[in-house]
């Protein structure tokens, strides 16, 4: 009882919050000047928000996603490894993408997506990544933002501080991972 009612005070003190925060962010981080090392390892896909459900159905048969981030001996790529379980038939589907770094620009380009574009916003010892997908030529038009934790787990503030985000953004489609089951193993 008290654990329900202590989190919905905080859900309340977090929407006052969030109508007194204003949008301006200041933890975008260049992908050249990306700290490769501090933020390899270990990552679950949380939550995503998209300027429409369509930006979302890809995602929607997910259950829960752990990625595996590594440098490249090549210092301008990073390899993505990820493990996804589906909801329905909690089969886990192994991925993996290459990511470009330009020290000239200030997002990723996804290796045979020259279009699609990664921003990174983090903060110093976080242990949240969150990333701006946009994509404006193309066969496909989106714009999604996506939070990735050390940890599969996200307290309500972070969740709050999330949806501030998407909101300053327009992007009003949210998708909150079920984590119905384990995330798969990787390794």
């Amino acid at each position: 009882m008290f654990q329900r009612l202590w989190s919905w005070t905080l859900y309340l003190f977090g929407l006052t919050l969030q109508a007194l925060w204003d949008c301006e962010y200041d933890d975008k981080v260049a992908a050249g000047n990306l700290n490769k090392t501090q933020y390899s390892g270990k990552w679950y896909f949380i939550m995503m928000a998209a300027d429409s459900d369509a930006s979302l159905i890809k995602f929607r048969p997910m259950d829960s996603n752990v990625f595996q981030l590594t440098p490249m001996e090549d210092q301008q790529k990073l390899l993505l490894r990820g493990e996804i379980r589906l909801s329905q038939s909690m089969k886990c589907l192994s991925r993996q993408w290459i990511y470009h770094i330009n020290n000239k620009t200030q997002e990723m380009i996804l290796e045979g997506r020259p279009y699609l574009k990664t921003e990174i916003f983090v903060k110093e010892d976080d242990d949240y990544i969150v990333l701006l997908e946009s994509q404006d030529k193309g066969s496909e038009h989106f714009r999604r933002l996506m939070l990735y934790g050390r940890s599969p787990t996200l307290s309500d503030f972070s969740r709050l501080k999330f949806e501030h985000r998407a909101n300053c953004l327009n992007l009003t489609a949210i998708l909150v991972l079920e984590q119905a089951q384990e995330p798969c193993e990787i390794s």
